[in-house]
């Protein structure tokens, strides 16, 4: 790589305002009203479930084994939880993930400027935190962002390994069990790191294809046997290892789970998508930057092309290569691109530069803001007249942002065209920001599909008394269960599934179950139901009979009961990916 501009590098305060930013922009969903989503209810409750019972190396999922992935974001939760000393508000459980967005930016952002200089720095920080995909996940108590953080932080020690070699120490042999630096040690211990979150090997590959192809199109074997370090390795392995063998210890049949979700991702279709999914995703993915994004690779391009140990040819490497070589497996989702989103948005930086330069040079005719209201805010009204009746959300949405729009495209386009390089940035990311501001409130008030459910399982809660026994069937869905534990009482019982009502360890004569309303029927069988309370409107519901609902249910004095002594629920059951265990017969 190129020699770092550490005389236009950062600055303290460019950190410190960056920071501020990103707590501001992401810190608004610890307190912005918007619920867990189903799938983000996983860290949190899993979380929770370790706080309480101490049990570090195999997150629950009620009674049963939660093994789908490696659990280092239950560990960044419990230790942020430990210190609040609780693990039941959506706050305490969203603080990590907004730490670990922030602590993204800043890498990204050192990166860039230990690249490029001070102003592609500041950009790139900007870009990244105000790209969607990103945006969007650092508002979620998800794993996907503390994969993200440790991805990047092992790819800028790559870049800090390789901007300390100057071209005449490229030469220096490495021996395989040599020494090496202090750099190179971390470098292969945070990449041991990646495969502490989400599926096994998934974070190792994202961050071995862009490194693996930068040094293979430049083609030094000085610089491959640079990483062929003995004691890098054994580092490397001892971590990315260490937890699979743990679970493995408690639960040697783990191994079914991780083929399943392996192979199924690579050959079998589980969640299968065409080869061109990314290429087809890329562009909401990377909003609002997905136009300039082309001339950043127009500006970059000799660089990249033609200069070996290139940053600009890293970029094209991490920006290029992790979606074509993910485009190869059937198993596809948009957010596995979350981890590479990081070098699109350096191109799209320089790309913001050059289309903002060229438009400078335009007739001042056609640089005044009214022009906007003919190019962008006419056919804006236009469109969101014509579908105002298709839009989810109040009424008054439409009207509010047809008279919106023409203010909102002469000060974008105004900010954007500033003399003043600083005015325009500053406006044009606050406004951004904004933008993600409003539509995260309104998105929890009127669009979020778990809203209800949350509201549902808080009237829960003050329906039963504390002295009742509540149960709540985890077969309704493999997710489902942590949303609902997660939002009820701690002393509340699980069931692996409804043959469960006939464990002897419920005593009690009456009991209320949260289930699905289709599954009523079933209660029937164990006694007289009654519906105590139903939500209005279950998250991706396809029926009426698809909605969480209380029941308060009279055992039938001939219901047989069963020890559940000796039931084990294996780490495929678990995740419902194969069948029981049933306590007596099937349902």
């Amino acid at each position: 790589m190129t020699e770092a501009l550490w005389e236009d590098r950062l600055e303290r305060r460019d950190y410190l305002i960056l920071a501020t930013f990103c707590l501001i922009l992401f810190g608004l969903s610890l307190f912005g009203g918007r619920p867990l989503s189903i799938h983000e209810s996983v860290l949190p409750q899993s979380s929770r479930s370790m706080l309480a019972d101490g049990d570090y190396v195999v997150p629950k999922k009620g009674d049963a084994p939660w093994l789908e992935s490696p659990p280092f974001p239950q560990w960044a939760t419990v230790s942020i939880a430990s210190v609040i000393g609780r693990c039941d508000e959506v706050w305490i459980v969203r603080s990590g993930p907004t730490l670990a967005a922030m602590a993204t930016v800043l890498l990204i952002a050192w990166m860039a400027s230990a690249w490029f200089g001070r102003q592609i720095g500041l950009l790139s920080g900007y870009v990244f935190a105000t790209t969607c995909q990103f945006t969007r996940y650092a508002w979620l108590a998800e794993d996907e962002i503390f994969l993200c953080m440790i991805v990047t932080a092992s790819l800028a020690l790559f870049t800090k390994i390789e901007l300390s070699f100057k071209s005449s120490s490229r030469e220096v042999p490495q021996p395989f069990f040599g020494n090496r630096n202090w750099l190179m040690l971390a470098f292969f211990v945070v990449l041991g790191m990646t495969n502490l979150c989400k599926g096994l090997a998934f974070g190792t590959a994202m961050a071995v294809i862009p490194i693996a192809g930068f040094l293979l199109w430049n083609a030094d074997k000085q610089q491959i046997t640079r990483y062929f370090w003995f004691w890098g390795w054994l580092a490397f392995l001892g971590i990315a290892i260490s937890w699979p063998l743990a679970a493995l210890v408690r639960y040697p049949d783990v191994v079914d789970l991780w083929r399943y979700d392996l192979q199924g991702r690579l050959t079998e279709g589980y969640i299968g998508e065409p080869i061109w999914y990314y290429a087809q995703n890329l562009p909401w993915i990377l909003a609002p930057w997905t136009l300039v994004i082309p001339f950043g690779f127009w500006v970059t391009r000799y660089e990249a092309l033609a200069e070996r140990y290139s940053p600009q040819r890293f970029l094209w490497c991490w920006a290029l290569l992790v979606p074509a070589v993910f485009s190869l497996p059937d198993g596809k989702h948009h957010h596995y691109m979350l981890h590479a989103i990081a070098p699109w948005s350096i191109l799209a930086s320089f790309g913001l530069l050059f289309v903002r330069e060229k438009m400078m040079e335009w007739p001042r005719a056609m640089r005044h803001p009214a022009i906007s209201l003919l190019t962008v805010a006419t056919p804006g009204i236009a469109t969101l007249w014509m579908l105002r009746d298709r839009l989810p959300g109040p009424e008054w949405l439409p009207i509010v942002g047809c008279i919106a729009l023409p203010i909102v495209a002469m000060t974008l386009t105004w900010l954007l065209l500033n003399k003043s390089l600083l005015v325009a940035g500053r406006g044009l990311f606050v406004a951004t920001a904004m933008f993600y501001a409003i539509g995260h409130v309104m998105a929890g008030q009127y669009f979020d599909i778990s809203r209800h459910d949350a509201n549902f399982l808080t009237e829960v809660n003050s329906l039963v008394d504390s002295d009742d026994s509540l149960l709540v069937d985890m077969s309704v869905s493999d997710l489902r269960g942590f949303h609902c534990l997660f939002y009820l009482r701690d002393d509340v019982e699980t069931l692996h599934n409804l043959s469960f009502l006939r464990d002897e360890r419920i005593e009690e004569k009456t009991v209320y179950v949260l289930t699905r309303f289709s599954h009523e029927s079933t209660l029937n069988e164990f006694g007289k139901c009654e519906v105590v309370l139903r939500s209005e409107e279950t998250g991706r519901e396809k029926s009426i009979g698809d909605r969480m609902t209380l029941f308060r249910l009279n055992y039938n004095d001939d219901v047989k009961r069963i020890s559940s002594a000796n039931v084990r629920i294996s780490p495929m059951q678990s995740m419902y990916r194969s069948e029981g265990p049933f306590l007596g017969k099937r349902l």
